[in-house]
């Protein structure tokens, strides 16, 4: 009969199958990458600027107005775009001041407001969808803060007419304040710096929800947005590949801000987490059957959405590793125990591999230590939650919108 060590033991190496499995793909992801590098940019000449329509979804955020003005400045021609502030705000003063903001724009911004949040954030964009004037739709998040270049670098990749999706690269505003946003900008660093360029390559880019555009045509040739799911860019981007159109990556940043306390992070990530897993289940058949996705596709778009179904995983083996640990006599502990410790932790670094990789082409590789730090600590937490996520995700029950605090509405 197995002892309570040897149950946790043999529990462990267990779990260790699926996350040396999700490493070595993390491996597998980094080499492609280097030898893919970042495409350069390469496009048809558009013969005509399309008209654009840059929407700023707002709720309860003055520091909308910081975007707003960024969008004012674009060397674009003010005859070939418009500002939409699409406001959901509560708040009857900022929905005042954003107002009287459009009032003074001669005519480059529009002022949109609800009574009620039905559909939050793709509820909002879908209701004023019927008064969009441009050919093409560009998406800011309030606390985004756009280049001037934004416009016309982001419209050039329509010159295809295949092309429905175009989503640049995040960039960071507080990452320095303190660990919680070190770790969540790592987080999005790594995936913008490894994932991206080999989505662009085999044409699975996900539209990110901000600092992207969206061909309004083939937006509505898939429905437009769904306002059931709590990850409206991840649904709308399937669909949009499931139909065969193109999506296109380009590497250029533009300044945001990610959540510095805890509990914004954690319900941003849970938000991210149950939304992704609801769009595999929701599109699934599709997805691992459709024949206008190719292999690489179903395999790209099938670990975007379900990720994070690692997490419980995650949790199991640390709980069981441990117990192990614990329940284990010390003085019996030889140094082939150490150095079977010490394999493991080699074929489960593919996430740190994966960092070291981003670190070093960001030119920030003295901050390493602290995704070493954040990631054996806050990624635990952070796996608990995406647990709980993915849990109510495969069950189907209801989750809600969380919309993450900017650092005005906070003051």
């Amino acid at each position: 009969m197995m002892t309570a060590q040897e149950i946790t033991i043999f529990v462990y190496n267990l779990t260790l199958i699926p996350i040396i499995f999700a490493s070595v793909f993390f491996l597998l992801v980094s080499i492609v990458n280097i030898f893919i590098g970042e495409e350069e940019e390469s496009h048809a000449k558009l013969k005509v600027l399309p008209y654009v329509s840059v929407q700023i979804p707002v709720f309860n955020d003055s520091i909308a107005e910081r975007c707003v003005k960024a969008c004012m400045e674009f060397d674009y021609p003010k005859d070939r775009y418009e500002i939409m502030i699409v406001d959901d705000s509560t708040d009857p003063l900022i929905a005042s001041n954003l107002n009287e903001f459009a009032q003074k724009s001669n005519g480059l911004i529009r002022y949109f407001h609800r009574t009620n949040r039905k559909g939050f954030k793709p509820g909002a964009l879908k209701e004023v969808m019927h008064k969009v004037r441009g050919e093409i739709i560009v998406i800011f998040d309030s606390d985004w803060v756009p280049r001037k270049n934004f416009l016309k670098k982001v419209v050039r990749p329509f010159a295809d007419p295949k092309i429905a999706i175009v989503q640049t690269r995040q960039g960071f505003i507080n990452k320095d304040t303190n660990l919680i946003t070190r770790f969540a900008s790592y987080l999005l660093m790594i995936y913008h710096s490894i994932f991206m360029p080999i989505n662009n390559k085999i044409n699975s880019v996900f539209f990110c929800g901000t600092a992207g555009a969206i061909r309004k045509s083939a937006m509505l040739d898939v429905g437009g947005w769904n306002t059931n799911s709590i990850t409206e860019d991840s649904d709308l981007s399937v669909r949009l590949l499931l139909k065969g159109y193109k999506t296109k990556y380009l590497p250029m940043d533009t300044p945001s801000e990610v959540p510095w306390t805890m509990e914004a992070f954690i319900k941003q990530q849970m938000r991210w987490s149950y939304g992704n897993t609801r769009v595999f289940f929701d599109n699934a058949k599709n997805i691992l059957f459709s024949r206008a996705l190719s292999f690489k596709q179903r395999i790209m778009i099938s670990f975007i959405t379900l990720g994070n179904l690692t997490a419980p995983i995650v949790i199991i083996m640390t709980l069981f590793g441990f117990a192990g640990w614990f329940l284990g006599d010390p003085q019996l502990m030889k140094i082939s125990d150490f150095a079977g410790f010490f394999t493991k932790f080699l074929f489960t670094a593919g996430f740190s591999i994966m960092g070291l990789i981003t670190f070093y082409r960001l030119k920030i590789l003295k901050e390493f230590p602290y995704l070493l730090l954040t990631g054996f600590t806050l990624s635990i937490v952070l796996a608990i939650a995406n647990t709980v996520a993915v849990t109510k995700a495969a069950l189907n029950f209801n989750s809600y919108w969380y919309c993450t605090p900017k650092t005005e509405r906070a003051k």
